[in-house]
């Protein structure tokens, strides 16, 4: 009489390299522009910017033809879009990057009270961690598409 053997061999998918790397690199993406948010941002005579600042308010930047503000959503619905939609992710992604560039030609702030504007010193580090995180954005959407068609 034979026996049914009760071994059990379990499934296991291999591990996507790729997928670990584009899923770290977005997280690391999340993390530098919460640290951005708490940081400064820019550096004026009269006080240093923190980014939740910026964050709060730059989307008025519109009305000065400052247009880096608009990263930040374009980047949230890159990333939303990523897999059902993946060339329109690394459009919007890489419309960020350009527009979060806008940043460098930056000299002033403009406060909105009687037309007076703050004068930017220096870029602080928030600024360049919000940056990475742009970038880190556009890369982690790149690699997320890398073995599939676009």
């Amino acid at each position: 009489m034979l026996q049914k053997s009760s071994y059990n061999a379990s499934v296991t998918t291999p591990i996507n390299g790729h997928l670990i790397i584009t899923r770290l690199l977005m997280a690391s993406g999340v993390c530098c522009f919460v640290i951005s948010l708490f940081s400064n941002v820019f550096f004026t005579p009269d006080e240093d910017i923190r980014g939740y600042w910026v964050f709060i308010t730059g989307w008025l930047g519109i009305l000065f033809l400052q247009f880096a503000w608009y990263a930040n959503p374009l980047n949230l619905i890159a990333l939303l879009l990523v897999n059902q939609s993946p060339r329109i992710a690394l459009l919007l992604s890489l419309l960020a990057l350009v527009l979060a560039s806008e940043t460098f030609l930056f000299y002033e702030i403009p406060t909105g009270i009687n037309q007076e504007k703050m004068y930017i010193q220096e870029l602080g580090s928030g600024f360049f961690i919000w940056y990475l995180a742009q970038i880190l954005f556009l890369v982690s959407i790149l690699l997320s598409k890398i073995n599939r068609p676009f």
